[in-house]
């Protein structure tokens, strides 16, 4: 018994002193690199691959608590750099440096959330176009650093948007307008009106058709009011509209951006594919409408706060409402 316990020891050392000389055969153990400094690790990453796909820009969320701007300043990039950011300090940072720079609604989104946002409001301002390649490099703002990047084409369908035509907007709407309807809608998903869900439809642009296929629920309050306080880009206007979410029925905006009207009941009707689990007729009517006129609609949904985008009588693309990591999420009982 003894002889084998000895034997065992003996075994036992060997063992460990083969493996302490296997490493130091093959060099001292390759350090993991720290989360905090991913961001540089992934934009090079992101430039190497927009490099070989030849991509047409990258899109970066600027939100991280690296400094990107050396990124920005490297001379030799051959394709467009995209910054979404919700600071107006982030933007003047970048100020004058050869990037295109999208604000970001001051709400809590996850990863496809900014990259939907960003890629809308790229194709609105005709950043983007279809047939263009992206690479999109971004993370949860929350953690500080970039840990996700995402090639695709414009235009194919993919998860971030969909559309078949060369535009998912009409031209006659500006981008301004759409971004700031957009942002407008973002919030009051997120935020509700007096801390209860809301569910709501926007139709923009196309609007004498638009009316012609609709008729008021109850007293337009925005009737006979001058259009120059109307506009939603107007803190009055965007306060009000939020004040009438509650109300049954659609806004109506006119696609230079003035609210013509608020009930406004759909009368289309939807001959479409049903439509995903979840929605009801609130996003059935969007589509419908969008379908007979030359518009784009918005849909918040009450259960979920998910926005849910229309053009042509199809979703172009849905925007999942996030839980900001510092409050938990409302009961929702209602079904739509």
């Amino acid at each position: 018994m003894e002889t084998d316990k000895f034997q065992k020891e003996k075994e036992d050392r060997l063992s460990i002193i083969s493996v302490k000389k296997a490493r130091e055969a093959i060099g001292p153990e390759t350090k993991r690199i720290e989360s905090a400094n991913w961001t540089e690790l992934m934009l090079k990453q992101a430039t190497s691959i927009a490099n070989k796909v030849k991509a047409d820009a990258i899109l970066v969320n600027m939100e991280t608590a690296a400094d990107i701007v050396p990124f920005l300043k490297a001379e030799g990039k051959k394709f467009k750099v995209i910054v979404v950011t919700k600071s107006e300090i982030y933007q003047e940072k970048v100020a004058g440096l050869k990037c295109d720079t999208i604000m970001l609604p001051d709400v809590h989104l996850n990863r496809d959330g900014y990259f939907k946002f960003g890629f809308l409001a790229g194709i609105s301002k005709g950043i983007l176009s279809k047939g263009d390649i992206l690479v999109c490099v971004g993370g949860q703002l929350e953690k500080g650093y970039m840990d996700t990047i995402m090639i695709l084409k414009v235009g194919d369908e993919s998860e971030l948007v969909t559309f078949a035509e060369d535009s998912p907007f009409p031209e006659n709407i500006k981008p301004d307008i759409f971004e700031s309807l957009l942002t407008l809608v973002m919030e009051m998903a997120y935020e509700g009106r007096e801390g209860k869900p809301i569910g709501c439809t926007f139709v923009l642009g196309d609007h004498e058709k638009v009316l012609q296929y609709s008729h008021q629920l109850v007293f337009n309050p925005f009737k006979g009011h001058p259009e120059d306080i109307l506009h939603i880009s107007k803190p009055e206007a965007r306060e009000t509209l939020k004040e009438f979410s509650s109300i049954d029925g659609a806004f109506i905006i006119r696609d230079d951006g003035v609210v013509l009207a608020a009930g406004r009941y759909l009368n289309a009707a939807y001959h479409g594919e049903p439509m995903p689990q979840g929605l009801g007729a609130r996003h059935s009517s969007a589509a419908a409408i969008t379908g007979v006129t030359d518009s784009v609609a918005l849909v918040i949904s009450e259960s979920s706060g998910r926005v849910t985008i229309f053009r042509g009588g199809s979703i172009i693309t849905t925007i999942e409402k996030a839980t900001s990591p510092a409050h938990k999420p409302a009961t929702i009982i209602e079904e739509e």
